[in-house]
C-alpha cells in the first residue's frame, strides 16, 4: 500500500478528490482472529444510477473479497454471464474448448473465456468489435478482473438488495487505482447501454 494507508483510506482519497459520495461499513467480527467485514460503496452521480463496490467477508466463497463497478439492470433475472482472460489451463482442455462460448472472431475467442446461459443475449452483446477490442483491453489490466451479469449482486445495502447487476470487478482484491477505476466505469458504462 502507499505510505501505508489502509484500502479504506485510498478509497476515501480517491473519493474525496473526484467529489464522489462514499459510505463505508466496517465491522469486527472476531477481534481475536482479526476477523471483520468491510463494504465500501461510492456513488458517482456523473455515471448515472452506477455504484463501485468494494467489500471484504469472512466467508469462504470465491469472492470473500472483491471490488468494482455495478449496474443495476432489471428485466434479465435469469441471464448469467462471466468474462474472464483465458489461461493456460483453458487451452490445454480440448472438450471444454470446443463447447465454450464463441463470438466468432479469433483474435477475441483467443484471449477471452465467456461462460453463459443465453447465447443470443451474449451475442448481441458483444457484437461490436470496439466492445470486444475494450474487454481485452480492460482484463490485460491487472490480474483477476471480470464482466460479469448476476454473478456477484451485492445486497449489504437497502439501495441495493433485490437488484440485479451487471458488473465490472475484480476478485482477491480491491481496485484501488483511479485510473483503473474510472476504465471500469466507462466499460460498464457502455455495456448496460446494449440491454437499454
Amino acid at each position: 500500500m502507499e505510505n501505508d494507508k489502509s484500502s479504506v483510506d485510498i478509497l476515501k482519497d480517491i473519493a474525496k478528490r473526484a467529489d464522489w459520495e462514499i459510505n463505508i461499513q466496517e465491522r469486527v467480527l472476531n477481534a481475536r482472529y482479526g476477523h471483520t467485514s468491510r463494504n465500501v460503496i461510492i456513488r458517482n452521480y456523473q455515471i448515472k444510477n452506477s455504484y463501485f463496490i468494494s467489500a471484504q467477508s469472512t466467508n469462504f466463497g470465491k469472492y470473500r473479497i472483491y471490488s468494482g463497478v455495478f449496474f443495476p439492470v432489471s428485466g434479465y433475472d435469469n441471464y448469467k454471464l462471466l468474462i474472464r482472460k483465458r489461461n493456460q489451463l483453458d487451452k490445454f482442455s480440448l472438450r471444454k474448448n470446443k463447447l465454450r462460448f464463441k463470438i466468432g472472431n479469433s483474435s477475441f475467442d483467443s484471449k477471452v473465456h465467456v461462460d453463459t446461459n443465453n447465447d443470443i443475449e451474449t451475442h448481441k452483446l458483444l457484437s461490436s468489435s470496439k466492445i470486444q477490442l475494450e474487454i481485452i483491453e480492460y482484463l490485460n489490466t491487472a490480474d483477476c478482473l471480470y464482466v460479469g451479469f448476476n454473478e456477484i449482486n451485492p445486497n449489504f445495502n437497502k439501495d441495493l438488495e433485490g437488484k440485479k447487476f451487471l458488473s465490472v470487478f475484480m476478485a482477491m482484491g480491491w481496485m484501488l487505482d483511479r485510473k483503473q477505476i474510472d476504465k471500469a466505469y466507462k466499460l460498464g458504462d457502455r455495456l448496460r447501454s446494449k440491454f437499454n
